[in-house]
């Protein structure tokens, strides 16, 4: 038997990174693989004054710091959420503000209309994602080393090119991106490209192109009665893939839900009927979807909230023995 820990779009939150690793050991896994969304999406300035103390606007509330002990927990709050603290004074922010962008966030860039074309905000953004990145993969190494347990990350649409590379650099943790890999003694195909979404992302694909790159991964596997296929985006229009509608502003309804996923996976898992399927993206959807012998699964997300949210599966020879989702 094989009994794994899946974990999708944690973003950036720090407290829900670490849960990852100590969950690990806690449930006794054989492996775990903490699939894209990786890279928060906003920054938040904290601004010295001239008096010492230190201002920041998180979550739309002025907050203080007066002392170094509270600039430390406030740094620890911000980065359990997900987001990247930055150290700045009154000067530099009217600096950065004179770009015409917004530095609070990418997200409120894209809904904007506003240009994310090279500026200092953008290279900001970029070393701080870069940054914390590099400081998990430091991490996971110390705490896995030893453990006997295999571990696989991938990116999502959200995140930047350059997180791979600093996956790459972790002597313990695999990058499973656009390749096949032996989770113990299954084959896995993992893909971290989405169909397009309204944001604009990073790694988006028209549905013909998705295809293809999962029929090229598929294309790699000797025994499909027993694979894994682990790509970010969900089947279109299941019960996995459902997403708030959005506004002609980007706005997310509260009451109303439209499927979000993508037709090209739903194509593919039809057609080739792996074992299971692991999807991430769609925050809201925790569930599965049965589809044919498949049965699919997205764990959800609440990282804004430092909930790690996931699912042990465990896997006996040409079958799935039993699921379980846990948060915490």
């Amino acid at each position: 038997m094989a009994k794994l820990f899946y974990v999708a779009d944690v973003h950036g939150s720090e407290v829900c990174f670490r849960k990852f690793l100590n969950a690990l050991k806690i449930y006794q896994v054989d492996a775990g693989i903490l699939m894209g969304d990786l890279s928060g999406k906003m920054i938040n300035p904290i601004v010295k004054q001239p008096n010492g103390t230190y201002l920041c606007t998180y979550l739309g509330e002025n907050r203080t710091a007066a002392s170094e002990r509270e600039l430390e927990e406030l740094k620890k709050v911000i980065a359990s959420s997900g987001n990247y603290y930055f150290l700045t004074d009154p000067d530099e922010m009217e600096e950065l503000k004179a770009e015409g962008k917004t530095i609070e966030g990418r997200i409120d860039e894209r809904a904007a209309k506003i240009s994310l074309s090279a500026g200092r905000i953008d290279d900001l953004f970029r070393k701080l994602v870069v940054e914390r990145f590099q400081s998990w993969m430091e991490l996971a190494d110390e705490r896995l080393k030893g453990s006997g347990i295999d571990v696989y990350m991938a990116a999502g649409n959200d995140d930047l090119m350059e997180v791979d590379p600093v996956i790459d650099s972790s002597s313990l943790i695999v990058n499973a991106d656009l390749k096949k890999v032996m989770v113990k003694d299954h084959e896995m195909i993992t893909l971290s490209w989405s169909n397009p979404t309204p944001w604009d992302t990073e790694r988006e694909y028209p549905e013909e192109t998705l295809e293809a790159k999962i029929d090229e991964l598929a294309g790699q596997i000797d025994n499909m009665e027993t694979a894994i296929f682990n790509l970010h985006v969900p089947p279109y229009d299941t019960q996995i893939d459902q997403a708030p509608k959005l506004s002609d502003k980007l706005v997310p309804s509260t009451d109303e839900t439209i499927p979000a996923g993508s037709k090209a996976v739903l194509d593919a898992v039809n057609r080739y009927q792996p074992m299971l399927g692991l999807h991430g993206h769609i925050h809201e959807s925790r569930g599965i979807q049965k589809i044919g012998r498949t049965l699919c699964i997205n764990p959800g997300s609440e990282y804004s909230e430092g909930i790690l949210r996931g699912v042990i599966v465990i896997l006996k020879k040409n079958k799935i023995k039993d699921y379980m989702f846990v948060s915490g």
